[in-house]
């Protein structure tokens, strides 16, 4: 993936209901790339949003793993 890529990632993020702000801290262009969001409400909510948005979601202790 490129910057646009995350970019565009951060936007779709940004734009779900409930989601306070999400950031990177820590880019890796053709890798994993790790990002922070706050969120007002429960995991499995963000979760089901992101999956309705077309992103394949693992839920783990506390984060989640996002992939396209």
């Amino acid at each position: 993936r490129d910057a646009r890529a995350v970019d565009a990632a951060l936007g779709a993020i940004r734009g779900i209901s409930g989601v306070r702000g999400a950031s990177t801290s820590s880019i890796a262009i053709g890798g994993t790339s790790v990002m922070r969001v706050s969120y007002a409400g429960e995991i499995g909510d963000l979760a089901g949003a992101l999956r309705a948005r077309g992103w394949s979601v693992t839920v783990g202790s506390g984060a989640i793993s996002i992939r396209r």
